[in-house]
């Protein structure tokens, strides 16, 4: 088969039923020149089967020998094993609507940029959603959330910043370290104005890998396949639940914490650095302890960090 324009590399681990979601969200993607690199993390459950059962042959699957247990990785496994141009990342509890790809290769060809990035439907476990990735000046700017999920760069920036580093070497969670890597390499990295990925973020939601919880994301799932108008419907609602923040009342105390994390945010982009690695830092010190954090709310144990030495992690990802 020749070479697609567009590798796609998903990382999973022992949520073939999120998995199910995500990798048909790639399948009715308008755009057709992809291939699918699902790479697992040493995974137990019928991952493999559940990959199989699609039997479209530009999916592909491979497991891990061992377990790594967060997403840098399967995801660097992932684009060692790619051929496209382009390579996008989709989180296993992730959905794209069916421009994604589309919209995310004509703005990555019209702006010459080496990545660019959409807006994110970010599904909160409390009810209330949000739009994640908007910066001013259209460009990515350390501190900003930008999940992978919403990515398409070229293959010649992923050779040039370099494999994902492992979660033992970083303040921030792997993937938002690489893209701050990119950033400081002076990377063109810049946002498409358009809401085409729902991501329903496992950190926040208490024993999803445990329980493996499926139910939001089949929601979305079908409201996405359903629903002509789901964009602006999910737009809309977003901007009635949004708190305006020049109506809200704060106390002293709190306005002067925010002026003071302002201040510090400033601070930090003016010498270069990652404002979240900073704070991840002083909050927790130790480099992986952010990670861990969230692997306790999915009902994840800790990676070990002795036997993270001997390449025999405890299962688990760092976001989806």
């Amino acid at each position: 088969m020749s070479a697609p324009l567009v590798s796609v590399v998903t990382a999973t681990y022992n949520r073939s039923n999120v998995l199910r979601l995500a990798i048909e969200s790639v399948r009715w993607q308008t755009f057709r020149d992809w291939e699918l690199w699902v790479i697992g993390d040493a995974c137990t459950d019928d991952t493999a089967e559940v990959v199989a059962s699609f039997a479209d042959p530009r999916i592909n699957f491979f497991n891990l020998p061992a377990n790594v247990g967060e997403q840098s990785g399967p995801n660097n496994e992932g684009f060692r094993r790619a051929r496209g141009r382009y390579v996008a990342y989709l989180n296993h509890d992730d959905l794209w609507l069916p421009d994604h790809l589309e919209a995310a290769v004509a703005g990555l060809e019209a702006a010459g940029a080496d990545l660019v990035f959409t807006l994110v439907d970010a599904v909160s476990a409390a009810g209330k959603n949000s739009l994640w990735c908007v910066v001013p000046g259209m460009r990515y700017e350390p501190g900003l959330l930008v999940p992978a999920s919403c990515w398409v760069c070229r293959r010649a920036l992923v050779e040039e910043v370099g494999p994902w580093r492992s979660y033992r070497e970083c303040h921030n969670v792997p993937s938002q370290d690489w893209l701050y890597r990119a950033w400081r390499a002076g990377k063109d990295l810049r946002l498409i104005p358009r809401l085409t990925v729902v991501a329903v973020p496992s950190g926040t939601r208490r024993g999803s890998y445990a329980e493996r919880e499926v139910r939001v994301n089949q929601q979305y799932f079908d409201r996405v396949r359903t629903e002509p108008d789901f964009r602006e419907r999910e737009l809309t609602a977003i901007a009635t639940n949004f708190e305006t923040p020049w109506l809200r009342w704060y106390t002293a105390p709190q306005l002067l914490l925010r002026a003071l994390r302002n201040a510090l945010v400033g601070v930090c982009l003016a010498a270069r650095l990652d404002p979240v690695a900073v704070r991840n830092f002083f909050t927790y010190f130790r480099k992986g302890a952010f990670l861990d954090r969230l692997r306790r709310n999915r009902g994840l144990e800790p990676l070990s960090r002795r036997r993270a030495r001997a390449g025999q992690q405890s299962p688990g990802q760092e976001n989806g």
